[in-house]
């Protein structure tokens, strides 16, 4: 997985204006480094022009699938 640095957390966290608690803050950065390593697996392929878009960091990258599904009309998965 990416490594994120605690001052690039940090600037994500002021950037987006966004503050947690000492456990959410753990779980929210394990969250914004799989969405890290997500977007630079993809424009990987962006620049070897297997793909025609890339991606960024945005506000949502610190967010949980049902997060996301919630925000995008989505439905809330049913445990399993």
């Amino acid at each position: 997985m990416t490594l994120v640095t605690d001052q690039e957390w940090s600037e994500y966290k002021v950037k987006f204006n966004k503050s947690y608690e000492t456990e959410e803050d753990s779980m929210r950065r394990k969250l914004y480094e799989k969405s890290k390593a997500k977007i630079e697996e993809h424009n990987k392929k962006f620049e070897s022009g297997e793909i025609t878009w890339k991606m960024g960091i945005n506000h949502l990258a610190d967010l949980t699938e049902d997060e996301l599904a919630m925000r995008s009309g989505g439905r809330k998965q049913p445990p399993k």
